[in-house]
């Protein structure tokens, strides 16, 4: 007989073990570990749980998809790095987005290559393959997007930075040539 833990239980055990991938195999078999990463990550911008809630949805999607419309809150909210994050979980679960999902949100996916911050275009483009992979029809649009994104005006701290357009151009020469 398996007896589930409470919510406290869960909870006091995700901030008792040091270890993430102690964290990922508990909640493979505790439910209610991912909601609870999902609320840490949106109310508490907990950069843990949200690496914890990449190595989910990179290892078993299928346990994150149910909490796709709770995770892309994630997009909104708090800081930059947050979002970016948020892109790598959404990538990672579009292999299994059999409720196209990713239709609502899309749009401001392909907003983000418009970016002046590095390292927003870096996260975009990182998970582009993933998402041309698994949304094959948004190639053309992703593809031209990541193009154009070479010649944005990046800046470091609301300071042009056009040394970052090499660092952006490499980024891109590097997707393509791994298209």
């Amino acid at each position: 007989m398996v007896i589930a833990m409470n919510i406290n239980e869960v909870y006091l055990r995700i901030i008792e073990t040091e270890n993430d991938s102690d964290v990922v195999k508990l909640a493979k078999k505790e439910v209610m570990v991912i909601p609870i990463l999902i609320n840490a990550m949106l109310d508490e911008n907990n950069c843990r749980a949200q690496n914890i809630l990449i190595d989910l949805s990179e290892q078993t999607p299928l346990l994150v998809y149910p909490y796709f419309q709770y995770i892309i809150q994630a997009l909104d909210r708090y800081d930059n790095f947050t979002a970016w994050n948020t892109w790598r979980i959404i990538a990672n679960l579009l292999i299994v987005d059999y409720l196209e999902m990713w239709e609502e949100i899309k749009d401001k996916y392909f907003a983000a290559f418009n970016s002046e911050n590095i390292a927003e275009i870096l996260v975009v483009v990182s998970t582009a393959k993933f998402i041309i992979k698994y949304k094959p029809k948004d190639k053309e649009k992703i593809t031209i997007l990541a193009s154009e994104c070479v010649n944005n005006e990046f800046k470091i701290c609301n300071e042009p930075a056009p040394h970052l357009n090499t660092v952006a151009k490499q980024a891109v020469d590097e997707f393509f040539n791994n298209l």
